[in-house]
């Protein structure tokens, strides 16, 4: 049996007294903590299991594009086996944004969250969520949330194509994160606003992620899978879409897609 690095004790320790966890399943490097957590998931794993990891080989973003993890980042999935009505499950990506967002604010850091995945410091992005989930119909076997944080990452080990739009709490701070006390704050408020779900309090997630968006009331460009759609977003509505007023007056509603903000552009 291979012995544990200090990075997977430790970090199994400093989770220990957290009830919302059930099953911390740590690792030095994997290949992506969501796709080892949906295999758990696939397994019969209980909801409040969560994979971290040091590293990954491959992390995924959004659209099956590569999230790069290098060393000093926090690389997460929970998996969450939520009773809820399937159109409800995107509002966990407002959960997970809203845990963050508030995790980096403790650190008297001003984080944004644009829509639909992304948090924000000065406009550059220092953290992602994916959602994956499986199920049938209204019905939802699991859903996994996976987080990419970056704490003490240094930007010169990502690549040019994302150097200039992103940032750490680090480089924000000009001070060393203590890994394990943000990880702890992460959870802690994850299980705040998951609770809040669970209990169907669907508005206040909203109302509390409007006050922390970045997204609203700016003139955006939003790609999706069918095409590309222009206007102002003013609102989100009760699932989490995204309400875009077009230049003919028309309502669109949007489910995902790649949101670029118009006064951004020239630096997109």
């Amino acid at each position: 049996m291979m012995k544990e690095s200090a990075f997977v004790k430790k970090t199994k320790t400093s989770l220990h007294n957290l009830d919302f966890l059930k099953k911390p399943c740590v690792f030095d490097i994997v290949d992506s903590t969501n796709a080892t957590a949906r295999d758990f998931a696939t397994a019969g794993a209980q909801e409040g299991t969560v994979v971290i990891a040091r590293t990954q080989r491959q992390g995924r973003g959004r659209y099956e594009r590569r999230w790069e993890s290098p060393e000093g980042g926090l690389y997460l999935s929970l998996i969450l086996r939520p009773e809820s009505a399937y159109e409800k499950t995107s509002l966990l990506a407002f959960v997970a944004a809203l845990a963050v967002a508030k995790t980096i604010r403790s650190y008297k850091v001003h984080a944004t969250i644009k829509w639909p995945n992304d948090v924000r410091v000065n406009g550059r992005k220092i953290a992602g969520i994916l959602l994956e989930s499986e199920g049938q119909g209204q019905s939802i076997d699991y859903v996994i949330v996976g987080v990419g944080i970056n704490l003490a990452v240094d930007l010169k080990d990502l690549s040019s194509r994302i150097q200039t739009r992103s940032t750490s709490l680090h480089h924000e701070l000009q001070n060393p994160v203590d890994y394990h006390e943000f990880l702890n704050t992460f959870i802690t408020a994850f299980e705040h606003y998951y609770k809040s779900y669970q209990e169907q309090r669907w508005d206040e997630i909203i109302d509390e992620w409007k006050t922390y968006s970045d997204t609203l009331g700016k003139n955006v460009r939003v790609k999706t899978m069918t095409g590309t759609l222009e206007g102002k977003a003013f609102d989100v509505d009760k699932s989490g879409f995204l309400l875009l007023l077009t230049s003919t007056g028309e309502t669109k509603k949007i489910l995902s897609g790649d949101c670029l903000y118009f006064d951004e552009l020239d630096h997109a």
